[in-house]
């Protein structure tokens, strides 16, 4: 293999890799945000009736 075509598909190794990275947190990150603040009105519900 020729050094060029290595570096060229470490490259696209990378960027696949951080891709994947960024579509695996956004998908946690938008699964976890709405139970997080559900659970936060809850608890200022809580605190309101008190």
């Amino acid at each position: 293999m020729e050094p060029s075509t290595f570096i060229g598909s470490s490259i696209f190794l990378y960027i696949v890799a951080f891709i994947a990275v960024m579509v695996v947190g956004g998908y946690l990150t938008y699964h976890i945000s709405p139970k997080r603040k559900q659970r936060l009105a809850s608890k200022r519900r809580k605190d309101d009736i008190k």
